[in-house]
């Protein structure tokens, strides 16, 4: 299903933007990358959550990211990438169609490290035994 006024979903962008595509996804390069080769793999059924896909959504999602990684391995020979995607306008998803970043890591990219999910390096790393105790035992109660 396309959202009109989507740009995931506009055919103009898909044309303008594609450079691959599968049964189930568009990868278009990222018109403001961080990179050279930064690129978004949009699933072609309009969502905004990774929890609307089903399985082999999903499953097809993240074998289009290997695909994708794998030809800008061997194309630009970065020293890394990061993966990920953002959901909600409070987690930094701009447009509320999900995709998934794919960015090449260069040695001299001037990027300062990207990890959202740790405490900064002035804060403690890692809570108390005795607190993560308690708080692994409240989300084992909902698995």
């Amino acid at each position: 299903m396309n959202i009109m006024g989507c740009p995931f979903c506009d055919p103009e962008t898909i044309a303008k933007q594609k450079i691959f595509e599968t049964e189930n996804e568009y990868v278009f390069y990222n018109l403001g990358p961080r990179t050279k080769g930064q690129c978004l793999v949009v699933p072609k059924r309009h969502v905004e959550s990774v929890r609307e896909l089903d399985e082999a959504e999903l499953a097809s999602l993240l074998q289009t990211v290997k695909t994708v990684s794998t030809k800008l391995n061997d194309y630009l020979q970065p020293v890394a990438f990061n993966y990920g995607f953002n959901e909600g306008a409070m987690a930094g998803q701009t447009v509320p169609h999900l995709h998934f970043h794919i960015m090449p890591r260069y040695a001299d990219d001037g990027i300062q490290e990207v990890h959202i999910f740790r405490n900064s390096s002035d804060e403690k790393r890692f809570m108390d035994w005795a607190d993560a105790e308690l708080l692994v035992g409240e989300f084992k109660k909902i698995f």
